[in-house]
């Protein structure tokens, strides 16, 4: 049974003019699956994972997660539900200054009520995954980019969710911390059988994924799924993206 399962899926935004940020879109993620999402800007990708996320209203269609359809739930029981069945990684990080690096990792356990040596046990399980045992005693300020993403993967599965939501994770890395965070995510990936969901526009961190969903306009424009080569895939979202025509995607000169 899927994790994920997005049914005749519609965003619209009312105004003096209407848009139509996603249309009729359908697909749906397995357990343990590593998709991202990918096109151009004003595709609808950031729309798409709120939607998901259930930040953000469907207009039409629908929504399961682990076979709930969270959009039926009231206010309270939603937040709830967002809490236990979903991980969430940003660009911007989002961690909390003022926390320790173990305090930030197991903030979601520590919400959630968790008994002290559940929380200890899992917050040695994810520290030496993601290998930040040698830093859960650092405040934020004291770690790099990648080290604060690799926090904030930590975080976003430290309590087991279904579904782990990237929103662009490598956007703000340089390439040599942006391809270590990616590996980790694989990691936690096939470790774990943890399954990511993944808005990027950059194609070196889309080729880490299994498989990759276009959308364009707001609607389903193609799929491609990853073989036995990175490098071919790489290749292969490269041509797809050109097809597109997103102007920002002029990576071809760039071999993995």
């Amino acid at each position: 049974m899927p994790i994920l399962e997005v049914h005749h899926l519609s965003r619209i935004y009312e105004g003096k003019v209407s848009t139509h940020a996603l249309t009729h879109i359908d697909f749906a993620v397995d357990k343990g699956e590593f998709v991202g999402i990918m096109g151009p800007s004003g595709s609808g990708k950031t729309t798409l994972l709120n939607v998901i996320a259930t930040i953000d209203q469907p207009t039409s269609g629908q929504i399961l997660i682990s076979g709930s359809d969270p959009n039926r739930l009231r206010r309270k029981d939603k937040a709830l539900f967002r809490r236990h069945e979903l991980g969430f990684v940003f660009q911007h990080f989002n961690l909390l200054d003022t926390l320790s690096v173990e305090e930030n990792i197991v903030l979601p356990l520590t919400l959630a009520g968790a008994r002290v040596p559940e929380i200890e046990q899992r917050l040695q399980e994810v520290a030496v995954r993601l290998e930040l045992a040698e830093l859960l005693e650092r405040r934020t300020s004291e770690l790099s980019g990648g080290q604060m993403q690799r926090v904030a993967i930590a975080r976003a599965m430290i309590h087991r969710p279904s579904l782990i939501l990237a929103d662009e994770p490598t956007g703000s890395l340089d390439s040599r911390a942006a391809s270590e965070v990616m590996q980790r995510l694989t990691d936690v990936n096939e470790a774990e059988g943890t399954t990511v969901l993944m808005v990027t526009h950059d194609a070196v961190a889309a080729s880490f994924c299994r498989r990759v969903i276009f959308i364009k306009d707001g609607r389903f424009y193609s799929e491609l799924y990853r073989g036995s080569s990175r490098a071919a895939f790489f290749q292969s979202i490269i041509d797809m993206l050109s097809l597109l025509g997103g102007a920002g995607y002029e990576l071809s000169a760039v071999r993995l």
